[in-house]
């Protein structure tokens, strides 16, 4: 009856939860150096790599460090727009809002609470400007609020009180503009102050972003992946394995995944199976955010029930190797090997991981490319003819070298990227594994 019940649940679920996108779609996630990192939209880049492996869905990447609004138009044409995408994801907002206005040395400044409103209303026109632009352009456009800055850790530091409340604002003239427009809408806002403040409940100077209190770490991003999937609607089922009396019963209970030769008594059970997806893989840095949200669950259930099993404990082995050791009841009301790292399963996906996270070197070096072009035209001059006198700052400095280092061979990194983001299909496509129970 439980598992009957499940099946049910799963089948509903399963009628609400979709992939949101369709092969051939190009989605742009544009953006400031939170979407330049890409760290967050990479998460649901491998999510649909992982959930999804036939599925042909390209992502780019839009963002650049310290771009504002207004900077997102003057390059939408030659940016944003020149991926030819289907949807344009956008996050804005961070810098809009002026943080260091909001610096306590300021506090008592003539005319500041003028520059913190200017600030922001300069924001809402220029959303509005924006999305107008994407929209006119025939694109599907997905708002996003802006994440927090983080002015409630007690992390030694400056702290701009008041930018959360700036950021905020932005936030709520996002969620307008998608009743406007009737768009979707990811609030990492109100979600990451949630988690924060659970974060901080038993230790005041933890923050989910960083030190700087603006750019969130791995366990940051983490949470924006999942946001912005649950909020999406992403299907929550790696693949839902049902191991009944014999195959056909087992595979009528069954979903995203095939199974056959099924052989079972007292002490053994063991079975042949091919699921439609692999797990998605996480990094040891994000770990901490499962302390917070229950990430897993919401997007990676690789769920096992074995039905009308002997009361004991059992090995479980996939390809003769021991995965580990499980109580019956366990077995019965169903595993997530999606928490089992040692899986072949999970591996594979690791080595799909691994092998985008190539090709995101190779794109950031062409978005560092773009943010010197885009920011810093006049220094780049300047600093070609005395770099002494360009006024960057050293990180700046930096890119200006690098830039200049890869600019003559810009086509072929793009060359380079392009074939690295090919993900080949031994390495993506699932694979059958031979399952036993033994009974210990």
């Amino acid at each position: 009856m439980r598992t009957r019940l499940l099946l049910l649940f799963l089948l509903v679920f399963h009628a609400a939860s979709a992939q949101y996108f369709k092969s051939g779609d190009r989605v742009v996630f544009s953006g400031n150096s939170i979407t330049h990192n890409g760290d967050y939209w990479h998460n649901v880049a491998l999510y649909y790599a992982t959930r999804y492996p036939s599925l042909n869905v390209q992502f780019f990447n839009g963002g650049i460090s310290g771009d504002v609004a207004s900077g997102m138009i003057r390059r939408l044409n030659s940016d944003i727009l020149a991926h030819r995408p289907t949807h344009v994801v956008v996050m804005i907002g961070m810098n809009d809002v002026g943080r260091p206005l909001y610096d306590a040395r300021r506090v008592n400044e003539p005319g500041i609470r003028d520059k913190q409103q200017n600030a922001i209303r300069d924001y809402k026109k220029n959303v509005d400007s924006l999305v107008t632009l994407l929209l006119a352009a025939k694109v599907k456009v997905i708002l996003q609020t802006p994440s927090i800055y983080d002015q409630t850790s007690k992390m030694t530091g400056n702290n701009q009180v008041g930018a959360n409340d700036a950021l905020k604002e932005c936030g709520e003239f996002v969620k307008s503009l998608t009743r406007k427009h009737k768009l979707p809408l990811v609030d990492y806002w109100q979600m990451m102050v949630e988690k924060n403040k659970l974060a901080q409940s038993t230790d005041s100077t933890a923050t989910i972003v960083s030190k700087d209190r603006v750019h969130p770490a791995g366990p940051g991003h983490l949470l924006m992946g999942w946001e912005w999937l649950k909020t999406m609607k992403a299907e929550p089922f790696v693949s839902y394995m049902v191991i009944g009396k014999n195959t056909a019963a087992s595979q009528g209970k069954s979903k995203f995944c095939k199974i056959s030769d099924l052989k079972r008594d007292d002490k053994e059970i063991s079975f042949t199976m091919l699921e439609s997806a692999l797990p998605f893989p996480l990094r040891n840095d994000q770990m901490p955010a499962l302390q917070l949200a229950p990430v897993v669950n919401d997007i990676s259930r690789e769920m096992l029930f074995v039905q009308y099993i002997q009361p004991g404990n059992y090995i479980l082995y996939i390809d003769d190797e021991k995965i580990g050791s499980y109580f019956s009841g366990i077995l019965e009301r169903g595993l997530n090997l999606s928490d089992l790292p040692q899986t072949p399963q999970y591996r594979q996906a690791l080595a799909v991981q691994k092998h985008m996270a190539e090709a995101w070197k190779l794109e950031k070096l062409l978005r560092d490319i773009k943010l010197v072009e885009h920011r810093f035209t006049k220094e780049l001059d300047v600093f070609t003819a005395n770099p002494g006198q360009s006024g960057l700052d050293s990180t700046n400095i930096k890119r200006v070298i690098a830039y200049k280092q890869n600019k003559p061979r810009e086509q072929d990194i793009i060359r380079e990227f392009e074939a690295a983001s090919v993900i080949p299909a031994a390495l993506r496509t699932p694979v059958v594994h031979r399952f036993k129970i033994v009974k210990e």
